[in-house]
């Protein structure tokens, strides 16, 4: 999905979530280079409590620890 896709079908504030999960979260970002490990289970449990990682998923349709489908 494009970027100017997810623009029209998310609210502003869906995707400026995703965005801070994606870019700024640093747990986030050592769970989703780590294939298993305490960040990546960590987010797993919390990431249901999470309004950036809800919106990451939401935005991304994969959960906040995997890599957007994107970057493969």
């Amino acid at each position: 999905m494009s970027e100017a896709d997810r623009a029209g079908s998310f609210s502003r504030t869906t995707l400026r979530l995703a965005s801070l999960c994606e870019k700024r979260c640093t747990v986030c970002k050592k769970a989703r280079e780590q294939e298993s490990g305490f960040w990546r289970s960590f987010v797993k449990l919390e990431g249901r409590f999470c309004p950036m990682c809800r919106a990451y998923e939401k935005v991304y349709g994969v959960p906040a620890y995997e890599k957007p489908p994107s970057e493969g």
